[in-house]
């Protein structure tokens, strides 16, 4: 492959993307996938399904074998790659037609191809990791639950102080205590 593309510049394709999710299809028959009218995909069996089929702007479908597997809390599914890998996300190359796992598409993500010593490297290191919060701040829902953080906004604040961002810590374990009366 003459290309190098990072894992920011690919689509991909979840368990989640496809709908099946708690024991549930979104619709029968062929799926159009949300946002990619060129994509289509469907299930072997509704009832119990093996096998996702996707196809790509009419393509040949591609066959990947889909697995639930059983969590403490609910389900998780993972497809099966071309290679024998078991993935949580398919990608699709900017210019490709099928979907493989990470390694099958030698994808690295935009940081590891930084260098780390230079300043400039540094500089985009935390300016990324900045907007990485910011989104994920943005996408989050409450960050209260029975008067406490949820684990997702700990998780949060655990990054922002790795970060150096000591000031929103310090602001959110005020707003804590102002909650707590």
């Amino acid at each position: 492959m003459g290309n190098k593309y990072l894992v920011e510049e690919c689509f991909f394709l979840t368990p989640r993307d496809v709908g099946r999710r708690f024991d549930r299809i979104r619709k029968l028959g062929t799926n159009i996938l949300e946002g990619r009218d060129d994509i289509s995909y469907w299930f072997d069996d509704m009832s119990e399904p093996t096998c996702l089929f996707v196809s790509v702007d009419g393509h040949e479908p591609q066959k990947f074998i889909w697995e639930p597997v059983e969590l403490t809390f609910g389900e998780a599914a993972y497809f099966h790659c071309g290679c024998g890998y078991k993935a949580r996300k398919l990608y699709l190359l900017p210019s490709g037609n099928e979907f493989k796992c990470r390694k099958c598409h030698n994808l690295r993500y935009a940081l590891s191809v930084l260098n780390s010593k230079s300043i400039a490297g540094r500089v985009i290191y935390r300016a990324n990791r900045l907007h990485k919060l910011a989104n994920s701040r943005a996408c989050m829902g409450r960050i209260f639950y029975d008067g406490n953080f949820t684990k997702r906004f700990e998780r949060f604040l655990g990054l922002c102080d790795k970060a150096g961002l000591e000031d929103i810590v310090r602001g959110a374990n005020a707003l804590k205590e102002l909650v707590r009366g």
